[in-house]
């Protein structure tokens, strides 16, 4: 499109600057040009040979026209029975034309300026032609990229169904089949590693169900209640990795709601087994304060924080506190080794404890759950005291009012 309107731009310029020199022609001007012709003729006795080079000269050109040479003739009464060479300038519809007779011969010359216009016009329509038709071929090699744009942006919100070959032999064409079947691989992996996941988790429900079943057949109440409790933790894990496998694959429905610090905490201790009768390693400052999220995921991440608060501290205990607006867990212990990015990683093991029996994959789950529901974890070390901050979490912050400060309305 540039190169086009670069050529109009030129095309309309010269054809101005042409067209404003044509016009300061006037009739006169052109006529003199013949009389310089005529005195060259009359000065020099010039031939036939050299009045015809000096026409060619002046801009005319010979025109192969009898026809329009004998109505010239007709018109200028130019009489051919008489020797010698005569030359006379006539003027037919704002051309000029110039008749030279000798010898009972007559040839006709015309003002080329006209002719060079008609010319250039051609020459402008042909290149124009040409630059829509290079224009055409790009844009039919750059159509491709625009239908693969699309693919590759279906494919980053999750899409593997999607479909990028292309008949093309070309480097587009090529580029799209590599993708194309970059794309079946890690689908066919994506499928591969959700059945295996999903195998398993199936194949461990069965001899969890029958555990359970088990231990409700058992007369001793204690070892009943803590077999049950330990079958409901492990049922709730596999719960917990299918909301993983589902949220790493893009497949699980955030929907948030309001819940109490109160009612999390609850849930937590559950999903960690204390019993709070014997001991209760968490402190709840602040238990009334409304948080807004999806509550499993949000659970899921604060059990993990919880869990490695209690692992990790000096005391094997937790506080949970708020600013009002910030869900803050802290723990007395050592300062992390690292910046806190890199515990975020996979299967990442902390120098402390390198033989430990987990995954390293605590934080990692941490990081992607929260952000998964637009939460962002921050951390800071303080007088022996480490802090968790889940950042804009907490939408209401209250407290229980004492009994006798209580009004009915």
């Amino acid at each position: 499109m540039f190169a086009m309107g670069s050529f109009f731009a030129f095309s309309f310029y010269f054809l101005k600057f042409q067209g404003e020199r044509y016009s300061n022609i006037n009739e006169e001007q052109k006529y003199e040009k013949i009389s310089v012709i005529f005195n060259k003729i009359i000065s020099q006795d010039s031939t036939l040979e050299t009045i015809q080079t000096y026409l060619k000269e002046m801009g005319f050109i010979q025109v192969n026209d009898e026809r329009l040479t004998k109505l010239l003739l007709e018109k200028s009464n130019l009489n051919l029975n008489v020797d010698g060479i005569f030359l006379k300038p006539i003027e037919i519809n704002n051309d000029v034309f110039i008749l030279l007779a000798s010898y009972h011969e007559v040839f006709l010359y015309k003002d080329s300026l006209k002719t060079f216009y008609v010319d250039y016009y051609f020459i402008i329509l042909i290149g124009s032609l040409i630059l829509v038709f290079l224009f055409v071929l790009v844009m039919r090699s750059l159509l491709p990229m625009i239908y693969l744009r699309r693919q590759i942006r279906k494919f980053a919100k999750g899409d593997l169904q999607i479909e990028c070959k292309l008949p093309q032999k070309d480097e587009i064409g090529e580029l799209a089949n590599e993708f194309d079947k970059a794309i079946k691989r890690i689908d066919a992996l994506n499928k591969s590693r959700t059945l295996f996941l999903r195998s398993i988790m199936h194949e461990l429900k069965t001899p969890i169900t029958k555990g359970r079943i088990a231990a409700e057949m058992l007369d001793n109440k204690t070892q009943k209640e803590r077999l049950t409790s330990v079958f409901y933790r492990l049922n709730t894990l596999i719960d917990e990795f299918a909301k993983i496998e589902q949220l790493s694959s893009k497949c699980y429905n955030i929907t948030k709601r309001e819940f109490l610090v109160e009612e999390l905490i609850d849930y937590v201790k559950k999903m960690l087994l204390i019993n709070t009768i014997e001991q209760d390693p968490i402190t709840t400052k602040t238990s009334h304060d409304l948080i807004k999220a999806d509550f499993e995921l949000f659970a899921m991440s604060v059990k993990n924080l919880i869990d490695n608060a209690i692992k990790y501290s000096y005391d094997g205990k937790v506080v949970i506190d708020s600013d009002g607006k910030n869900l803050i867990i802290s723990n007395c212990g050592n300062p992390l080794k690292m910046d806190i990015e890199e515990y975020f990683k996979p299967y990442f093991k902390d120098s402390i404890k390198p033989n430990s029996q987990g995954f390293g994959l605590g934080m990692y789950i941490i990081k992607n759950t929260l952000d998964a529901q637009g939460f962002n974890i921050l951390y800071s070390h303080r007088n022996e005291t480490n802090y968790f901050v889940i950042e804009n979490c907490i939408v209401e912050s209250s407290c229980l009012l004492p009994l006798g400060n209580t009004t009915k309305e």
